[in-house]
């Protein structure tokens, strides 16, 4: 993990010296080293060989023939495509290259399955980065997407060769298609959550029936006893038939290799998932030490498993799924062991109650990490559903399968998808709303150590005061965090701006991001979620001018919280300029618009311009305004102008930024709020130089992500998105 996460970073050869020096002087330790050393190698193969984006010269990037497959449509204009061969250098066949791309004519409609040559331009992916919000670009990296860009020319196209697993789950939504919820069936047989909707995929997390759209050993198990009982049924059936059998053979033998060998499958046509390469591994483990009659511990099985998921692919570590995946299933083999001697029939709805209380609590953590919310309803959601899905649900897809194989046309499975939508439904009324926690976002640091002492506590039963060390660790590092007064965050939106600066949970935002295609709102995409995860209340919204890529998002937020916020500045309006007052924010800030006294001709001269400040450090906020209102503002309010921390005016475009502007603002800090791929080539190299001769620190960005400024009493504490989330391979 360590060599995933840290590689050529201090972290990663701090440890390796660590086990140096330890193994020179202990012997035990050489196997930690040892597997230390494996680890570099397995991640380094690993990364060269599947996940390293093909280096391509700049030129080539612009204008390059490309051949590719089509893998998905996302709308008539818009594809994601696997390469096969860029620049004349096919690719060889275990590279997995993707790519979103734009088509520049739609005359042809290409659909899934299609195999393209074209023309392109191409950029290496890059997506915003911002805190509390989807990483696009970690996510990019694992699913090998590694371009994004534009189809300029199609020169050919021909219908591609599709693979079993394509064919396979093509088939089966053509005969699922048509039920309630054919979205979960197709997902449990296929691994495949395309179909799934965003409603659905909430719904479903916010139930805590996540993991029920997830192969894991659950869905594996019930496989492998089909199989198992299929073949024993068989094996009877042939006796009745008059085929006799050795009674040197172990039949038992024969029915485990046969429900392993359908758990494979199984596997195989679900594309791999970690929780379902991680209950195979499990399987094969107990399977063949049956078969050579061997007793392993449960534990061990499960570091058996897990080696041989982190061998198959050390980036799976980047998988959420991994960790709710393992900690579930250790949680159940400590549960197993210590209540050995108690499990019976008679109290065996009580212990499962027990066992459902202690995985919510075990994952809750892992859920508020990743999801900012626990879900409470999942205690009732699993009894409920757990044996539907164990004894209803997943046998007779099974024999709905083999119906579909044999052409039977009853429909008898009609009534079992009318029950299961109903019980699902009546859930979602009852526990939707009231059965999800939202929680606040918190450091992975935090993660680790409740794991850590967890781990301690149960395994290290003569020193288990141990297990408070890390716990010490934690509440000593929260107590030592400087008090915040006031906190600045520039989101990351590409082009355009938006800016929430907070006291406590009320929050003033200047700006609200773009809109593009008159569909994907940055504020509702961006701001939104990151307003909702920490809980934020919006009370003020400033709108510098009517240009998209800061106010693209104001249906979205009439509709998110109608128009209160825009009281104060804007006398509830969005079209009009901002009132020219002075006002205090949450008792400690005073938040002043300088600017426009007087309507121009220019709407970027015509920007809000506001100074926010708690008598001591203060931010300057400049909409895109340009020279001409630089020197007008200079000359009406020059006293009111000089500030720690600036946005800079119209993204770092040469029409702003002058320097008689910087000489009397004097920032520390200048920000850019801007695109990485900026079609203006923002910042402008003058700009860049004018505010380098005044020795003001520059932050942009498209380079650093979402900034973050904390206002403490002691002084500013600037923070970055993408230096929070560093990886050595982005």
């Amino acid at each position: 993990m360590i060599t995933v996460f840290f590689y050529e970073h201090w972290q990663f050869y701090s440890s390796l010296l660590f086990l140096l020096v330890v193994a020179h002087y202990f012997k035990p330790f050489w196997l930690l080293l040892l597997g230390f050393i494996l680890a570099i190698f397995s991640v380094s193969v690993h990364y060269w060989l599947f996940y390293k984006q093909p280096e391509l010269e700049e030129e080539q990037l612009q204008a390059v023939s490309i051949e590719a497959r089509i893998e998905k449509t996302f709308s008539d204009d818009y594809l994601r495509i696997r390469l096969t061969k860029i620049a004349e250098e096919s690719l060889p066949w275990y590279r997995q290259v993707f790519a979103n791309v734009a088509l520049k004519d739609t005359t042809n409609k290409l659909e899934s399955g299609l195999y393209v040559k074209a023309l392109a331009k191409l950029n290496p992916y890059r997506s915003r980065k911002n805190f509390d919000s989807f990483d696009g670009e970690l996510y990019a990296f694992t699913q090998k997407l590694h371009y994004k860009g534009q189809l300029t020319q199609i020169q050919s196209f021909s219908t591609a060769k599709a693979n079993v697993i394509t064919v396979y789950r093509q088939w089966l939504w053509q005969n699922l298609d048509g039920y309630q919820l054919s979205w979960l069936y197709y997902t449990l047989l296929s691994g495949d959550k395309s179909q799934i909707s965003a409603e659905n995929k909430q719904r479903m997390q916010q139930l805590g029936l996540s993991h029920m759209l997830a192969i894991s050993g659950l869905h594996v198990g019930i496989v492998y006893a089909l199989g198992f009982y299929m073949s024993q049924c068989c094996c009877f059936f042939a006796s009745l038939f008059g085929v006799r059998y050795s009674q040197l053979n172990d039949l038992n033998r024969y029915y485990a290799f046969a429900g392993l060998t359908f758990s494979i499958l199984y596997v195989l046509l679900s594309g791999l998932a970690v929780s379902a390469l991680r209950a195979l591994l499990m399987l094969s483990v107990l399977v063949i030490a049956y078969f050579f009659a061997r007793q392993i511990i449960n534990y061990r099985v499960l570091l058996f498993a897990l080696c041989g998921v982190l061998l198959v692919d050390p980036f799976s570590v980047l998988n959420p799924g991994l960790y709710f995946s393992f900690i579930a299933v250790y949680c159940i083999f400590s549960f197993v062991r210590m209540s050995a001697n108690k499990i019976n029939a008679k109290h065996f709805a009580t212990q499962l109650i027990l066992l459902q209380l202690i995985l919510g609590v075990l994952l809750a953590p892992l859920s508020s990490y990743y999801f900012y919310g626990i879900s409470v309803s999942s205690l009732i959601t699993n009894i409920v559903f757990i044996p539907l899905l164990t004894f209803l649900l997943l046998p007779a897809l099974a024999l709905l399968l083999i119906s579909f194989l044999c052409g039977f046309t009853f429909n008898w499975f009609a009534l079992i998808d009318e029950a299961i939508f109903v019980i699902l439904k009546q859930l979602t009324e009852l526990l939707l709303d009231a059965g999800w926690l939202k929680t606040q976002p918190f450091a992975w640091q935090y993660l680790v150590i409740f794991y850590l002492s967890i781990l301690l506590f149960t395994h290290c039963k003569v020193w288990r005061a141990i297990a408070m060390i890390p716990i010490v660790m934690g509440i000593t590092n929260a107590i030592s965090e400087p008090q915040i007064k006031w906190q600045i965050d520039v989101i990351d939106v590409g082009h355009g701006t938006a800016v929430l600066i907070t006291v406590g949970k009320q929050a003033l935002l200047y700006d609200l991001g773009a809109k593009y295609f008159d569909r994907f709102s940055i504020f509702e995409r961006v701001v939104k979620p990151y307003l909702e995860a920490n809980n934020l209340q919006l009370s003020q919204v400033i709108l510098s001018h009517q240009d998209n890529d800061h106010v693209g998002g104001i249906n979205e937020l009439l509709a998110y919280i109608g128009s209160r916020p825009l009281n104060v500045f804007h006398n509830g309006k969005t079209h009009t300029s901002c009132n020219i007052i002075q006002t205090k924010f949450a008792q400690i800030l005073t938040v002043e618009s300088l600017w426009p006294s007087h309507v121009m001709s220019s709407d970027n001269n015509n920007s809000c311009v506001v100074k926010v400040s708690d008598g001591h450090y203060s931010l300057l906020l400049t909409g895109d305004i340009e020279r001409i209102a630089e020197q007008l503002l200079v000359k009406q309010a020059s006293s009111k102008l000089s500030s720690d921390i600036l946005l800079v005016p119209h993204h770092g475009s040469n029409t702003s930024s002058s320097n008689e502007f910087i000489s009397a603002v004097h920032p520390q800090i200048a920000i850019y709020s801007r695109s990485y791929y900026s079609i203006w080539h923002l910042p402008h190299p003058k700009v860049v130089e004018r505010y380098n001769q005044a020795s003001v620190t520059q932050l942009d960005t498209a380079l650093e992500g979402q900034i973050r400024i904390k206002v403490t009493k002691s002084g500013l504490l600037i923070g970055s998105a993408r230096k929070s989330h560093q990886f050595w391979f982005l």
